[in-house]
């Protein structure tokens, strides 16, 4: 899969937004399953990485981190931990878009992997930090590590919905 075109050269829809909105609505359902409920999957990282990759607006950081609020309120986060952690996740994936714009999907999936390690990494330090928060590292780490594995399966009918959004809008 080599050659991948630039998501960003596509016009953006609402999809990616919608995804986001429905994950983080996901995220925040109860589980009876003990080993679950230990897990913060942050599949709302992916379409947040596409979003950061094809948004052109200015009002991009401001969506992001009133997503981020609602994952803070629904997940019962103090507020503005999660929604940082958004606005910076978004703000990597904004100056990674210029190196992979020309880079195979394995190039996309390796830098996913990179940023999403390196904000999981910030809001284990940051709940450290906070005596209120109290993170376990293994399912922390396992979370980030499923997360990786499900970036293709979410990342792809993001990229192919966009390119047939955009081969529409251009006849």
């Amino acid at each position: 899969m080599n050659g991948l075109k630039n998501p960003s050269e596509g016009g953006s829809t609402f999809l990616p937004y919608l995804l986001l909105l429905l994950f983080v609505l996901l995220n925040s359902m109860p589980s009876n399953v003990k080993a679950l409920a230990q897990l913060e999957l942050g599949l709302y990282f992916i379409p947040l990485f596409f979003i950061g990759l094809t948004a052109e607006s200015d009002a991009t950081p401001v969506f992001v981190a009133l997503f981020g609020f609602l994952n803070d309120i629904l997940s019962e986060m103090p507020l503005g931990f999660w929604s940082s952690l958004f606005v910076v996740f978004y703000l990597l994936c904004v100056s990674q878009r210029a190196i992979i714009s020309t880079g195979s999907f394995g190039s996309y999936w390796i830098t996913f992997g990179v940023l999403i390690m390196m904000t999981y990494l910030a809001a284990y330090l940051l709940a450290a930090l906070s005596d209120d928060l109290h993170l376990t590292i293994i399912p922390f780490v396992l979370s980030c590590f499923i997360c990786i594995l499900f970036f293709p399966v979410i990342y792809f009918p993001l990229y192919f919905f966009s390119d047939a959004l955009t081969g529409a809008e251009r006849n």
